[in-house]
């Protein structure tokens, strides 16, 4: 019987029609020239015939008397959990979002697996050219986002000759179900000695975590050395403000791989670091545009995976501040290496447990207080960012090119932004997830994370460059123009429209896909 972490289980238990905990990628596939037939319905007719493996044969199960559990399904049967859509025409970008948005906000059945796998045709390519879509949604109860990026490269092949079709749900080899043996009296007493015990010492060290934070917080923390965070909550600016709310928006921007590695290198950071930066930057002109300066630093929560650890998230969030206000680019990249160290420090420092529970309970509370009905809840970051790594290579599946593989996560409790990004060859695409009344134009804010990235990418050119002479001053009119965002090709929203608690004006409708449940060829 798979393990539930204390995470995994927190995850199942504060879900709610506002924030349904639902991941998954959606992937923008070229079919090969030439192809005879449909392409998408032959995709699906040779997935299905793909074995199951783990975690895709698991179902939530919660009894009255008794500690919630996963139970595998053996022969489980995927067509139930497989659909075939096609958008009318146009067909756009747009008209995909926006029912990606719609299937992403809805909470899966747990009385069913716990995914779902959309195929989706029709989609232009404007070039005349048609595209197919796959959007996969599975419970993040079960699955991390660093193991699905693993299962998607499962999925997916390095070789465009190959015309195999592997599917989403296939994980693991399978493995029978093992037989649970009897414990007898003074084995069940002794492990849950053990466990009072394990237990005792993780809260234990969980409060001398917390004391820590509060102490620096409060600015009594000189003693305790310089990796000792703030405490959660506090010092939070709100921006990104927001109700609770079963909408979403989606957006998306490409960043160069190769050049975020070389700003990285070139000052001391990460990818990730550089990644940070640009985010950072591209928020502060976002809110900058709509008349709100923060006048303290953005705080982002940011999941940081463990090894060690059991059950299907095996990370720990923790939540630090950004760059202050007004700093340079590159000042704010060598503030955010020195947050990202702190993490670092804390993360060696504490056991598994103690951060495990620590993500627990820091996120517990902002959950709990929005389902006793406080729908602007408490915030704890501005946002969620999220790096899982991703595909180094160019990848196909059943001989057509894989040219998006976009992240759509979780819009949890205290926040109302996520941003993950994953690597595909070249590239970091990036996706941003709002809940629309918190973040209005999150296409603009894809547009700025992209202008952001070439001002830091300038700005480390430069430090490495002799200043013959001072720059010339801008005229007002140069410098209004200069923060007018453009948005790239790459960026894009629709709002969902979803019938629940919160509910919001929808955005114009686009038209409603086709929908045909999928069969065996």
């Amino acid at each position: 019987m798979p393990a539930l972490s204390v995470i995994d289980l927190a995850m199942f238990m504060l879900e709610s029609r506002e924030r349904p905990f639902n991941i998954g990628p959606l992937v923008m596939l070229a079919p090969p020239r030439g192809f005879k037939g449909n392409f998408a319905d032959k995709l699906v007719a040779r997935m299905l015939e793909r074995p199951m493996g783990q975690p895709w044969n698991q179902k939530f199960v919660a009894p009255r008397l008794g500690v919630p559990r996963l139970d595998i399904i053996q022969d489980a049967d995927p067509r139930p959990q497989v659909h075939r859509l096609t958008l009318d025409a146009p067909g756009t970008q747009a008209q995909l979002f926006e029912k990606m948005c719609e299937i992403h906000a809805t909470p899966l059945d747990r009385s069913q697996l716990l995914w779902e796998l959309y195929v989706i045709d029709g989609v232009n390519d404007g070039k005349g050219g048609s595209k197919v879509a796959l959007y996969g949604k599975v419970h993040h109860g079960i699955i991390d986002g660093r193991t699905f990026v693993r299962a998607v490269a499962n999925w997916f092949t390095t070789d465009p000759k190959d015309r195999e079709a592997r599917a989403m749900w296939e994980g693991g080899a399978k493995a029978p179900h093992p037989a649970r043996a009897r414990a007898s009296l003074g084995q069940q007493f002794g492990a849950a000695l053990k466990g009072t015990v394990g237990l005792t010492k993780t809260a234990a060290s969980l409060y001398r975590m917390l004391g820590r934070q509060a102490m620096t917080t409060l600015g009594l923390g000189a003693g305790l050395g310089s990796d000792s965070l703030q405490f959660p909550g506090f010092k939070v600016p709100k921006a990104f403000a927001g109700v609770a709310s079963a909408n979403r928006s989606f957006a998306h921007c490409k960043l160069p791989l190769s050049q975020m590695k070389a700003v990285g290198k070139a000052h001391g950071g990460t990818v990730n670091d550089v990644l940070l930066a640009t985010l950072d930057m591209g928020m502060v002109r976002y809110l900058a545009a709509y008349g709100d300066k923060p006048g303290r630093p953005l705080v982002a929560d940011m999941p940081i995976a463990l090894s060690g650890a059991t059950g299907g998230n095996q990370i720990a969030l923790m939540q630090f501040p950004l760059g202050a206000p007004g700093v340079s680019p590159l000042d704010r990249l060598a503030q955010i290496c020195k947050e990202t160290a702190k993490l670092k420090a804390v993360l060696k420092r504490e056991t598994i447990d103690t951060v495990m529970l620590y993500t627990a309970l820091v996120h517990g509370v902002p959950a709990m207080v929005e389902v006793l009905g406080r729908k602007r809840g408490l915030a704890i970051s501005n946002l969620m960012v999220s790096n899982p790594f991703g595909l180094l290579e160019r990848r196909y599946l059943m001989g057509a090119e894989v040219e998006l593989v976009l992240p759509v996560s979780v819009v949890a409790a205290g926040q109302m932004l996520n941003v993950t990004a994953v690597t595909l060859a070249d590239s970091m695409q990036v996706g941003f997830v709002a809940i629309p009344n918190a973040v209005r134009h999150v296409d603009k804010l894809a547009a700025y994370t992209a202008e952001a990235f070439e001002e830091l990418k300038q700005a480390a050119w430069q430090a490495e460059q002799p200043d013959p002479q001072p720059a010339r001053k801008r005229t007002r009119k140069a410098a209004v123009k200069a923060t007018q965002p453009t948005t790239p090709d790459s960026a894009c929203t629709a709002v969902a429209t979803v019938k629940g608690p919160g509910r919001e004006a929808p955005s114009a409708p686009s038209a409603a896909p086709r929908k045909r449940r999928a069969s065996m060829a």
